[in-house]
């Protein structure tokens, strides 16, 4: 919109500037014609007034008065020894030269009853041997070319604005669907859909910028995707080395042949085997999960049962480490479409989270329920929470904030569930449960029925 008024006040002023300089022309020339008219008069009736023939002089203006009766041209002779008037113009005085003469003060409007009679009059006086030929006409043909051309311009004016008001939004409403268009690729692009492009067919500026866009996007999504491979590729090439070291390890940590101290040391390495073993397993899980080269189900998922099922594993794992795992249930079946184990995978993930970054003794909730028309998956939790402006941060792989640091983990469980979520139209969502923290995944449908079974 603003666009469009800048647009149109741009054609008004230049619509205005054209009339404006269009009139003082037009208004100049036509009184320069009119002068030169009323002159070339004067100098007719001048050249027989100098033949000194008073009959004929007085014939010819006779004639001219008779032939402009509407008022429009006024004649007069001033004889020069007697100073009386013949025609149809009174003055006060005769004159010599150009001169502007106004109705109701150089003339009086009574000597121009019965004829159309103007404001002013532009007159011609010439000084012969016999008196004063003067001829006057009127400027009302130029007032009205100049209302004439004052109308012209203020509809121009008007068609112009509109016209100019509707092109303006045509082309605005057309980049503004263009701007929108980029900035719905680069939210995907930033919430880590790399595959969008904005894709502009133009051949204007706006075109170009799109184009470089999505070139900078091409180089962004290989530079990521070589990083997810080379990561993909180290965590794939060595899973089986470590398998084999721990194959060497595990006989010598149980072997009594090997003294007890060293047994631990190998315990202890075999621990941290594991650990990483598991980091590149999840790496992996991960790659899969965000190339979509992961075969995932669409089946029917009761989130009730499936979160029963999590609880009655986790339970006992979570009261060893000093919480409380409690599950809360709807009395309707909530149904979504999807992969079953990869949803437990997910929601195991952020039991697992919320075990580990809680000190005892913490309670922590499993529940399942409906936001509004969306069916939710959420853990929640009263420990010590992560900070707002630490959320978005901690979705990322190997995202660990500082007081986490002493946690055994890889940073990779928030971003599987992401993963996870995303294959699913769901998204995950963290939330500020004062205190501690509540993660929700949300998804996009639902299938609702009266349950069966309710367990809490």
């Amino acid at each position: 919109m603003r666009f469009a008024l800048a647009l149109s006040a741009v054609f008004a002023i230049g619509t205005l500037s054209a009339g404006g300089l269009s009139y003082l022309f037009l208004s100049r020339e036509m009184t320069q014609r009119l002068e030169a008219d009323v002159q070339s008069s004067a100098e007719s009736l001048a050249r027989i007034a100098a033949t000194g023939d008073r009959t004929d002089l007085r014939e010819q203006i006779i004639a001219q008065v008779r032939s402009s009766r509407d008022g429009a041209s006024l004649f007069a002779f001033v004889d020069a020894p007697s100073m009386q008037t013949l025609g149809s113009l009174q003055l006060a005085a005769p004159f010599e030269g150009p001169r502007r003469l106004l109705v109701g003060q150089d003339i009086l409007e009574s000597e121009l009853t019965g004829t159309e009679s103007a404001e002013a009059y532009r007159a011609f006086g010439i000084r012969t041997d016999i008196g004063w030929i003067i001829v006057a006409r009127d400027e009302a043909w130029v007032a009205e070319s100049g209302e004439i051309l004052i109308q012209t311009t203020a509809w121009s004016l008007i068609l112009a604005t509109l016209l100019s008001i509707g092109l303006a939004l045509v082309i605005a409403r057309k980049n503004e669907r263009r701007v929108d268009r980029m900035d719905r690729v680069l939210d995907a692009v930033g919430a880590g859909h790399l595959d969008q492009r904005i894709k502009d067919d133009g051949r204007d500026d706006l075109a170009a910028l799109a184009a470089r866009v999505d070139q900078m996007l091409n180089r962004l999504e290989a530079g990521v995707e070589s990083i997810r491979q080379v990561s993909t590729d180290v965590a794939h090439d060595l899973r089986a080395p470590l398998a084999r070291l721990r194959m060497r390890l595990e006989p010598q940590a149980l072997s009594a042949e090997v003294p007890m101290e060293t047994r631990h040391e190998i315990g202890s390495a075999l621990m941290d085997i594991d650990a990483i073993s598991g980091t590149f397993d999840a790496i992996l899980r991960l790659a899969r999960l965000q190339s979509g080269t992961a075969e995932r189900r669409n089946d029917p998922v009761d989130l009730g049962g499936m979160a029963t099922t999590v609880w009655e594993i986790l339970q006992a794992p979570a009261e060893e480490a000093g919480h409380a795992l409690d599950l809360v249930i709807p009395s309707t079946r909530i149904q979504v479409y999807g992969d079953e184990d990869m949803l437990s995978q997910a929601l195991t993930n952020l039991v697992v989270n919320a075990v580990e970054h809680c000190q005892p003794p913490a309670v922590i909730r499993i529940t399942v329920g409906m936001r509004g028309d969306q069916p939710f998956l959420a853990v929640i939790d009263n420990g010590p929470g992560i900070p707002e402006a630490d959320r978005a941060r901690v979705l990322e792989r190997f995202a660990r904030l500082d007081a986490s640091r002493s946690v055994p983990g890889t940073g990779l469980g928030l971003s599987l569930v992401v993963a996870i979520a995303d294959l699913h139209d769901a998204k995950l969502v963290l939330e500020d449960n004062a205190p501690g923290l509540k993660a929700s995944i949300l998804f996009a449908q639902a299938k609702v029925t009266p349950a069966v079974l309710t367990k809490a």
